[in-house]
């Protein structure tokens, strides 16, 4: 039985001649970016500075936003493809799933549980667990659709739950709101979590964004960047 991932001739001595595996092309480079930002990012809120955090969960949804366009321009075969699918969703997993999570810990939203008592940390480690958990199940089901659909050359027309991209705006708005009008985030947060949780593998089927629509989602989070990035300055004077 042929398998329709397997690539020949010139492709396959390319293979054979790389030094590492992998891809790393420009078509994959914007995934790796977003990871790297989540890592950043978590250093970030680790080391108390929730702004920078949230800018670098922002930097993670735009690569995240933009690597599927860029993907598409170059011609890749079907491995190629393949890997495409399996990285962004590994890459996802760390930024929108891990990431937001341990945002949560650098809030200190366990000392806002019960008044940080064990009980507080059990709650808090088990929701974000849930949530951890939810944005796993919703990729992995988001990949096996992909491979069906991309096996029948057809072009997906919307997602199945609440593609966990979209935390990228909606944590950094949540948060800068509450900067506003002075509520800690702290203590919304595990509501919050959990909520967004449930709408990962709620099955209701949500537009995919593409072409002008894409830009309307981009140009939605510049307000927020650009009123992180002035608290910033302002935290600095």
């Amino acid at each position: 039985m042929k398998r329709t991932d397997s690539i020949s001739g010139a492709g396959k001595k390319s293979e054979k001649r790389k030094p590492f595996i992998g891809y790393y092309r420009s078509w994959v480079v914007l995934t790796y970016l977003s990871a790297v930002s989540a890592i950043v990012g978590m250093y970030f809120a680790l080391s108390g500075n929730i702004v920078l955090a949230m800018i670098c969960l922002m930097i993670s949804g735009l690569c995240d936003m933009l690597d599927g366009p860029a993907a598409r321009r170059k011609k890749r075969n079907e491995r190629e493809k393949g890997y495409g699918i399996q990285i962004d969703a590994l890459a996802d997993l760390v930024s929108f799933g891990v990431f937001p999570a341990v945002i949560g810990f650098a809030l200190n939203v366990i000392d806002t549980i019960h008044g940080g008592t064990s009980l507080g940390h059990v709650i808090y480690i088990t929701i974000a667990s849930l949530y951890i958990l939810a944005a796993l199940i919703r990729l992995a089901y988001f990949n096996v659709i992909e491979i069906e659909i991309q096996s029948k050359k057809e072009k997906r027309k919307y997602y199945e739950g609440m593609p966990v991209t979209f935390v990228s705006l909606l944590i950094p708005l949540a948060y800068s709101i509450c900067l506003i009008i002075n509520v800690s985030l702290a203590s919304i947060y595990p509501a919050m979590l959990l909520i967004i949780a449930v709408l990962f593998i709620t099955k209701v089927k949500v537009p995919k964004i593409r072409g002008r629509y894409l830009w309307v989602f981009l140009l939605a989070g510049l307000p927020i960047a650009v009123f992180l990035i002035w608290s910033i300055g302002a935290w600095l004077r």
